[in-house]
């Protein structure tokens, strides 16, 4: 027997999918640590650099997280593709005749 076309790591594309919604709720927390923040930030103009900062850097988050998520979800639909193409062919294989 040949070696497959296509070999498809499940194992790979389910631990891909895990990590990538810890990254998105990672992403998600770190606006809740902002708050607990501010009393380190000072007074004067380095609390409003920082202020500025994070007004910033939530705008990019919320970009990255959304970029994370749409990923997570290619990632996932890809997996059941495959998944659902797998078990396709694995009954169409238990239907043929044997030789």
């Amino acid at each position: 027997m040949a070696d497959p076309d296509l070999t498809v790591d499940f194992e790979f594309l389910s631990d891909s999918e895990r990590k990538l919604d810890q990254l998105r709720r990672t992403f998600k927390d770190i606006e809740n640590r902002r708050d607990d923040m501010k009393q380190h930030w000072g007074s004067g103009a380095i609390a409003e650099a920082m202020g500025d900062f994070v007004e910033n850097w939530d705008d990019y988050r919320t970009k990255l997280i959304e970029g994370i998520e749409s990923v997570g979800k290619l990632v996932a639909g890809t997996k059941m593709a495959f998944e659902d193409l797998d078990d396709d062919l694995s009954k169409a294989n238990d239907k043929k005749p044997k030789k």
